[in-house]
């Protein structure tokens, strides 16, 4: 139901309510868990260790189960009576989808930029290109700096959808950045060379045609790409397990 005017603008000058201690602390709790997720990528079936979060924040357990709960109907943990609450599982329909979310957002957004023919491409996407390749090189040798390698990608992406100059829609890359990253996590295809290169030149051959003013083509180029890490994830949580 639509509020009228008056309404909405007494409302929007009146200041919002304090969190609550309770709001605040499944707040924290959520975050701990997030960061959890997405810096150490525990493997998917294993437990949350709900009474370790809530010791190491020094609250009770009930904001942390609260903030469990929350992540659990986003679809980012699972639940198994044995064991409570565990890192979910993915899905091959659920990988799938959440990469037909992501094309649309990132083509999208390309979209939109090509038709503010006033904007110049922004110097970040060709300095994370560079740096991607350095990653590259350095994740081969170390494995360990694979992590970098992932977050240039997730900032590369991030700043394809900043294009689109919609902030709402930027909010929503990220939630969906949330999800992919905890389906993908400890699921990996092997790290090698061929891979991390065709990463590298893909992004490049994006920020090329970008740079050359073919916006149309940058996006055709954007599209080929997701669809062949899709199909490229999807290949390898299909293949048969020994």
């Amino acid at each position: 139901m639509i509020r009228p005017r008056a309404a909405a603008a007494r409302e929007a000058e009146s200041p919002a309510p304090e969190p609550g201690p309770a709001e605040s602390l499944e707040t924290r709790a959520r975050t701990a868990i997030v960061e959890w997720l997405t810096k150490e990528n525990p493997a998917p079936g294993q437990a949350v260790p709900v009474r370790e979060f809530a010791r190491r924040l020094g609250m009770s357990r009930t904001p942390v189960r609260s903030a469990v709960g929350r992540l659990y109907e986003r679809g980012l943990l699972a639940y198994d009576a044995s064991v409570g609450f565990t890192v979910a599982i993915p899905s091959l329909s659920s990988l799938y989808e959440l990469f037909e979310l992501r094309l649309m957002l990132e083509s999208h957004s390309l979209r939109l930029f090509a038709e503010r023919t006033d904007r110049q491409v922004p110097a970040r996407l060709r300095e994370l290109v560079d740096e991607a390749a350095e990653l590259a090189r350095l994740s081969l040798e170390d494995p360990g700096r694979y992590q970098e390698f992932r977050e240039n990608d997730a900032r590369f992406h991030r700043e394809l959808v900043r294009l689109g100059s919609l902030p709402m829609l930027l909010e929503l890359h990220d939630d969906l950045h949330l999800s992919l990253h905890v389906t993908r996590a400890g699921m990996e295809a092997p790290i090698t060379a061929s891979r991390l290169d065709m990463a590298v030149a893909e992004h490049r051959a994006v920020v090329d045609a970008l740079e050359s003013g073919d916006r149309t083509r940058a996006r055709d180029l954007l599209e080929a790409h997701i669809l062949r890490v899709r199909d490229q994830m999807i290949a390898f949580l299909a293949r048969p397990r020994m």
